[in-house]
């Protein structure tokens, strides 16, 4: 795999990780069968994944997209935080 199909895919890793972070968040708040939502989520999100990934470098999975996916999760956990410190600091 060439190096700019492993960039790609990171990048996309990172993203996806974010974009599936800030569904599963959506879901809790709207506190309406939680479970079979996340469970529904989940599922579609990881063939979404997997599909996108077969498109970008034919399905190959490699432990640091693993890892960049799990970055983009954190991330969004964390801008989340700080946008909310920064929205109570406005408010104030």
């Amino acid at each position: 795999m060439d190096l700019e199909t492993q960039i790609t895919t990171f990048l996309f890793s990172v993203f996806f990780g974010f974009l599936f972070s800030l569904l599963i968040s959506l879901i809790y708040k709207k506190k309406l069968f939680n479970l079979i939502l996340s469970f529904i989520i989940v599922i579609i999100s990881s063939l979404a994944y997997f599909i996108i990934l077969l498109n970008l470098n034919n399905a190959i999975i490699h432990p640091y997209y693993i890892l960049a996916f799990l970055l983009g999760f954190f991330l969004e956990y964390c801008l989340k935080k700080i946008f909310k410190k920064i929205a109570v600091l406005i408010k104030k």
